[in-house]
């Protein structure tokens, strides 16, 4: 097989396949030659369990401890930037996550990657540029031309190739030449740079606010993803472990104009104005680059082709950097690549004939499942940010976001991927897919509710720190999860216990903003996010506990309406809460 492209996606795809189909012969090429820059400037330096998990897999896990950082989890401040840190919402861990992930310098990685898969045996074609993918649909060989490089003493050449996989990142070549790129409903754009240095965003706070710099992990917070948002937009600050620094603005363009991110000049004017305190600080580094996308979000026709092609990384989809969800798909995407090399190499040497168990009838059906599970894992993923722009600037919804789509990920999207529910038939994955179609409904009227209740009652910042997850709390539970590797029939069981609980979740959010709405706004915002379709199920008990305190109130409450409230807090309820709470009964079976 021919991988075209010698980005991360590409490179873990080559150490994958060398793993699980040691006879394969592979060859890679990309028109970067090595040595690769320190902090080379690519989109993907911070990752999730999902996507690190999938690292750790390929035998990664020494070198990622040793050559990257462990990164402490994803951490907000939201609410825009007028104030001083220490006066705004903090949202992020407690302590160090039992599942890790990591900050990625992305030139250190793929350079030594390259390497490591030059020692594993794959052919490493560098300083070469594919000029051309001819796609055989007759059963034949495809063929693959390069382009040679002088200088390196190259000669140009071809590869005749039974799968060919597109890992050229935003060059995308087959998926442009085939006019498989669909849009997105997600218009927000994205302007980087780096920087000498670490930035510690503790320098930002006076050692004489003892209350922040005594938080929880308040000495590493600096190894965090750290989002700085407002209506709009976010800015964030990675960690290399380089001992530089990545600092980026993101912005939709609902709010804000793309020439916000037009050059560094723009970007850093945006800070001044939106996050000053922030500007101040990065303003202190050289800086080393400068790098900007317009309209990065895309989504894609179709990954997988029984005519033995896939697309991988930034060839096939991308959803948004918010989350770091880049390596989950790279992930996915490689996972299903090799299943579907997998299945035809057993095609080929009679496994069918054989009556083998291989998920499909043929290469069609299983690339045709592939494209559904990957194109509804972008669909999920992308509905977390389309209408998020008003929810980054208020700090009650923002909290309520990050804890229901932490669990919405933890219980089922990871699993989807390291459990390997994709090898499934259509048939036998029918079951997890019903959970799955239920956590995105509860997930697309979270994201829409949120996103209406921010738009109509703005608050105030206000000092506090929201942990994300709390400890203990089934949210640290769903998240330790993530590191198991269970059977089928467990997986399943798994799911099956964690879906009413997110029912439960999100019923208890519910509550919880109507209450301090009170009953004419939230008639207003039940209606505009459609709960009433939802299903959601109150019970005589639960609704009575809020007229109770105490114990007696809590003995109301399930398990995960404790935790909720354990970590987004006690509200303020208006003066009509019985009236709110009465509108729930009417738009719900009790």
């Amino acid at each position: 097989m021919v991988i075209c492209g010698g980005g991360l996606a590409g490179l873990l795809l080559a150490r994958q396949l060398r793993r699980e189909l040691p006879d394969l012969c592979i060859t890679l090429i990309d028109r970067m030659a090595r040595p690769l820059p320190d902090a080379c400037h690519k989109v993907g330096e911070s990752s999730v369990e999902c996507g690190c998990q999938y690292l750790e897999e390929l035998g990664l896990k020494d070198y990622m401890l040793k050559e990257q950082l462990v990164k402490l989890g994803l951490r907000f401040f939201p609410g825009g930037g007028d104030l001083p840190l220490h006066q705004r919402t903090e949202i992020g861990p407690v302590s160090e996550p039992m599942v890790r992930s990591y900050q990625m310098d992305r030139g250190k990685i793929e350079n030594d990657l390259r390497e490591m898969n030059a020692e594993d045996g794959v052919t490493m074609i560098e300083g070469c540029k594919v000029s051309d993918i001819q796609i055989s649909q007759d059963g034949s060989d495809h063929r693959v031309v390069y382009e040679g490089n002088e200088q390196l003493g190259i000669p140009g050449g071809e590869i005749m190739t039974r799968w060919v996989v597109d890992a050229t990142g935003r060059q995308a070549i087959m998926r442009k030449r085939m006019k498989t790129t669909r849009g997105s409903p997600h218009n927000a754009h994205a302007g980087w740079f780096r920087v000498k240095g670490r930035v510690d965003l503790k320098d930002m706070v006076p050692e004489s606010e003892t209350e922040w710099h005594e938080r929880p992990c308040n000495n590493e917070r600096w190894r965090s993803t750290n989002h700085f948002m407002g209506v709009g937009y976010w800015a964030w600050l990675i960690p290399l472990s380089t001992g530089r620094t990545s600092v980026g603005l993101v912005i939709h363009d609902d709010e804000h104009d793309v020439s916000n991110i037009a050059g560094l000049d723009n970007c850093m004017a945006f800070l001044r104005k939106h996050e000053p305190h922030l500007a101040k600080l990065v303003s202190q580094y050289e800086v080393e680059d400068f790098l900007c996308l317009k309209g990065y979000s895309h989504n894609v026709a179709r990954c997988w082709s029984p005519d033995r092609w896939a697309l991988v990384g930034e060839a096939g989809a991308f959803v948004d950097p918010l989350y770091s969800p880049g390596t989950d798909f790279i992930a996915a995407a490689n996972k299903y690549t090799a299943e579907m090399i997998c299945t035809d190499y057993a095609i080929k040497n009679g496994a069918l004939e054989r009556g083998e168990d291989l998920g499909c009838k043929d290469l069609a059906e299983k690339a045709n499942h592939l494209n559904i599970l990957y194109r509804s894992m972008w669909g999920g993923c992308i509905d977390l940010f389309r209408r998020a722009s008003p929810v980054y600037g208020h700090p009650s919804a923002m909290s309520a976001k990050v804890f229901m789509d932490n669990f919405f990920y933890w219980s089922f999207t990871c699993h989807m991927v390291h459990q390997k529910l994709f090898a499934l038939s259509p048939q036998d994955y029918a079951p997890y897919g019903a959970i799955g179609l239920r956590f995105l409904e509860l997930g697309s009227f979270m994201q829409g509710f949120l996103s209406e209740w921010a738009k109509m009652a703005p608050e105030e910042q206000r000092v506090e720190f929201v942990g994300a997850p709390n400890y203990p709390s089934i949210l640290v539970d769903a998240h330790v999860a993530v590191g198991e590797r269970w059977s089928y029939k467990e997986t399943l069981e798994y799911m099956q216990m964690r879906a009413p609980q997110a029912e439960e979740a999100v019923a208890e959010i519910v509550l919880r903003v109507v209450q301090q709405l009170g009953p004419d706004q939230s008639a207003e915002l039940l209606e505009k996010s459609e709960f009433g379709k939802l299903g959601l199920q109150y019970s005589v008990h639960r609704l009575e506990g809020e007229t109770k305190i105490g114990k007696a109130r809590r003995d109301h409450m399930t398990v995960m309406g404790r935790d909720v409230e354990r970590t987004l807090g006690r509200i303020q309820r208006h003066p009509q809460a019985a009236e709110a709470r009465a509108l729930l009964v009417s738009m719900s079976a009790v």
